[in-house]
């Protein structure tokens, strides 16, 4: 029997100037807080002229600037902030996803693709999360959580899993370039290769999110590829399946 599946994927979506002479900081106080620092900048930062002349400048702060020396650059000035940062996003190319008709002890694989950008120099996470295993809408219909084929994944940890026997619905995530080539960036510390499956963690059973990709660095529009896939066995019921799956993207600081 041909059994016809659907599954729509939700998403949740200084510079330290040293001196041997005494420097005094200035210092702001009240009863909740107190504020010191070498100096307070009277403004800083990006102006733009009518004439779409650009400027950039720091105001009031100790010897700001660029400086130059063998083997090193030294930005002083808060209106150098800027240049290093870059704004968090997270993005998913596809929302939903159609196995359409599956067929036992077949596999079927759908993927979409993930892609992060984070100012923070120590990176990222992106953990997940499925609602509940595939089932028909209010029925006990399941199609089960991957185990791998040897028994040997679960949400926590990772196994091969290229047979057709071995049933259930799993994920995989693999860090590739802007050419869609696989690197495992991010992602070869949890997923080996693109053989390497596990479930999702089920909130239903109330199991946390687990980490599928991570950097410890800043970055900017780095990308996973992950595939999602389902074997099923002769006696599974016809019908619709679904499920969604949670994506959430924390920068580390």
């Amino acid at each position: 029997m041909k059994l016809k599946k659907i599954i729509p994927i939700l998403f949740l979506l200084f510079l330290f100037l040293l001196s041997k002479k005494n420097i005094i900081a200035q210092s702001f106080s009240s009863a909740s807080f107190r504020i010191q620092w070498g100096n307070f900048n009277m403004t800083g930062g990006t102006k733009k002229a009518p004439s779409g002349l650009t400027l950039t400048d720091s105001v009031g702060q100790n010897a700001p600037g660029q400086f130059n020396s063998s083997g090193f650059i030294v930005k002083s000035g808060f209106q150098y902030a800027y240049d290093t940062l870059s704004k968090f996003s997270f993005q998913i190319d596809k929302l939903s996803l159609n196995f359409g008709t599956l067929v036992p002890n077949v596999g079927s694989t759908q993927s979409n693709i993930i892609t992060i950008s984070t100012p923070s120099a120590k990176g990222y996470e992106i953990l997940a999360m499925e609602d509940h295993p595939l089932n028909i809408f209010q029925t006990n219909n399941n199609i089960p959580d991957t185990t791998c084929d040897a028994g040997t994944c679960s949400e926590t940890v990772s196994g091969v899993w290229t047979g057709t026997t071995s049933y259930g619905f799993g994920m995989n995530a693999i860090g590739i370039n802007t050419s869609g080539v696989a690197t495992g960036v991010g992602t070869s510390s949890i997923f080996t290769n693109n053989t390497y499956f596990r479930q999702f963690a089920n909130f239903q059973a109330g199991e946390n999110n687990q980490v599928i990709m991570t950097e410890s660095n800043s970055v900017k529009d780095h990308s996973a590829r992950i595939t999602y896939r389902i074997v099923i066995d002769k006696p599974q019921a016809a019908g619709l399946y679904q499920n969604s799956i949670n994506f959430v993207a924390i920068p580390k600081y």
